[in-house]
């Protein structure tokens, strides 16, 4: 017998079934993009030409980002004042990320020569940076990908920091520093959450054949410890570096909001070796407290210093 009571339910129930449906199409998961670049803090040895590093693969919390397309080798060392190169451009989920890493090829370039990581000195010889066969970076970072949005991600690979100078055969004296401390000389940041440092420096050609600004959160520097060299490398704690030209001007790029403080030092080539020696660090005169300089996202901050001589 015809239940009306019944076919009204089964309505009800054909309702609830359909705007489920409907819901869950609506909160499918949605997408955005990461932008993952490379540059450089600058090696102080004069020496050196180019530091060419052999990237394999990019993941995203540990799952390969699929932007990026193949194996590239990039001479890292000609990437500063700002200068980036992209890795790679792809989708991923909207949400919340935790870390990014790089994988390195060490025996084997993108053209499938040997070795994949190198420095090339200015007589055209290529040093090996490892006889391992690869090694993957993971850099700690919290970012965010917004639905239908671009995230740029910048990779700082200091070569200061990266690569130390060993004294050994004509074809081997550079080498990466050890696993712990290459992990530490690479970071990550969210350039939309990054400024810059520029200025002029005075008098940077009185007794430096080369000046080195350092930038250190604010509070951190300790001149007894950052001026000795471990594992080869010294001013080890610095957020980031850069060489003031020949004109006196410097840039420090993709500096995260902060308070810093900033310590110049002065490089000579003292024993005619040509290799530059740390003689010190300098004086400055300047209307901008060097101690205490904030940067704010998206914006830069400018001065002028003047040397005045070696601390």
């Amino acid at each position: 017998m015809f239940n009306k009571k019944n076919v009204l339910l089964a309505c009800f129930l054909l309702s609830i079934m359909s705007f489920t449906i409907s819901c869950d199409k609506d909160n499918s998961t949605s997408t955005g993009s990461a932008q993952v670049e490379i540059t450089d803090g600058p090696i102080d040895d004069a020496e050196v030409k180019s530091v060419f590093v052999t990237v394999a693969e990019v993941k995203i919390d540990g799952k390969t980002f699929s932007g990026f397309s193949g194996k590239k080798t990039i001479d890292v060392k000609v990437l500063n004042q700002g200068n980036t190169q992209v890795l790679g451009i792809g989708s991923l989920d909207a949400g919340s990320y935790q870390n990014l890493s790089i994988v390195l090829d060490y025996s084997k370039d993108a053209s499938g020569n040997t070795p994949g990581c190198y420095v090339e000195t200015v007589n055209g010889t290529k040093h090996a940076l490892s006889t391992q066969a690869s090694q993957e970076i993971t850099l700690a970072k919290n970012f965010v990908i917004e639905s239908g949005k671009t995230t740029n991600l910048v990779l700082d690979f200091d070569l200061r920091k990266a690569v130390a100078y060993q004294s050994g055969s004509a074809t081997d004296k550079y080498d990466f520093v050890s696993a712990a401390d290459l992990n530490s000389a690479v970071r990550l940041v969210v350039k939309s959450q990054t400024g810059t440092i520029k200025g002029t420096c005075n008098n940077s050609t009185v007794a430096s054949d080369k000046i080195v600004v350092f930038a250190y959160k604010k509070g951190s520097f300790s001149k007894s410890t950052e001026t000795q060299s471990s594992n080869g490398v010294s001013f080890k704690n610095a957020v980031t570096s850069t060489v003031v030209d020949n004109s006196g001007n410097f840039k420090l790029s993709f500096v995260e909001s902060g308070d810093y403080e900033l310590h110049f030092a002065s490089y000579k080539d003292t024993n005619s070796d040509g290799k530059l020696d740390l003689r010190g660090m300098l004086n400055l005169t300047t209307v901008i407290n060097l101690l205490g300089i904030n940067v704010a996202a998206n914006a830069e901050v400018s001065l002028v210093a003047t040397v005045s001589g070696l601390q």
